[in-house]
């Protein structure tokens, strides 16, 4: 898997650290909205879809959830 990496989503950075997840692998993400609070959750790949691990996630981060999992996909 690939190393750590952060880019520019949506004018907010995301930093993206490759984990394993018991057989599957994934990442775990953060990122700090306007507020300054830090969000985290991880992703994994659910056959063939990415999938997004987390108990509370705010609004706006579902909403661009297709455009994160494109930028893991363009950094693979």
């Amino acid at each position: 898997m690939n190393i750590l990496f952060n880019k520019v989503i949506h004018s907010r950075l995301f930093n993206f650290q490759p984990v394993e997840f018991a057989e599957e692998s994934g990442y775990h993400v953060d990122v700090k909205d306007e507020e300054n609070t830090q969000w985290e959750f991880r992703i994994f790949r659910n056959g063939d879809q990415w999938q997004i691990e987390a108990e509370k996630l705010p609004a706006w981060i579902k909403e661009i959830e297709l455009d994160i999992f494109k930028t893991i996909d363009d950094h693979e």
